[in-house]
């Protein structure tokens, strides 16, 4: 089934708005751009105070989260010491007292002069990398200047 084109004249004109036939105005751009203005900065306000509950949310969440690690890396400490008592009287079986202590003493000294040298030598490669302040500024600058063809 097709619709019949329409004739002009054939349907009536569309309703007139009575408030504007009554004479109010329509509002100006300024008004308009105040409202929408308005409006947006609104919009800025809900989502900051959305976040600052979101951020609020799950800093208390992690919060607890990092109590319960750090009551864990305590008790890893506990456990790492026993571990290394357990050795040292398992090795005084064979050794003398003296001797066991001295081998896992010097263990641990090896364990903390490896792990001592291979964190010097990762931080000063990292110097290299390290964000130099001034000169970002001063690039930013340059290019701003250089935009404006000073």
């Amino acid at each position: 089934m097709t619709q019949p084109t329409p004739q002009p004249g054939q349907y009536p004109p569309p309703p007139v708005n009575t408030a504007q036939a009554a004479g109010e105005a329509r509002p100006s751009i300024g008004a308009l751009f105040a409202s929408v203005t308005g409006q947006i900065s609104g919009i800025i306000r809900g989502e900051i105070e959305l976040n600052k509950a979101k951020l609020r949310t799950f800093a208390a969440k992690s919060g607890k989260g990092i109590a319960l690690l750090v009551a864990a890396a305590v008790f890893a400490l506990y456990l790492l010491g026993w571990t290394l008592h357990t050795a040292e009287i398992a090795l005084a079986l064979v050794l003398p007292a003296w001797a066991a202590s001295l081998i896992i003493v010097g263990v641990l000294l090896l364990i903390v002069l490896i792990l001592a040298l291979v964190g010097a030598r990762s931080l000063k490669s990292a110097q290299a990398h390290r964000p130099d302040p001034a000169a970002s500024v001063a690039a930013t600058k340059e290019a701003i200047e250089k935009g404006l063809g000073k």
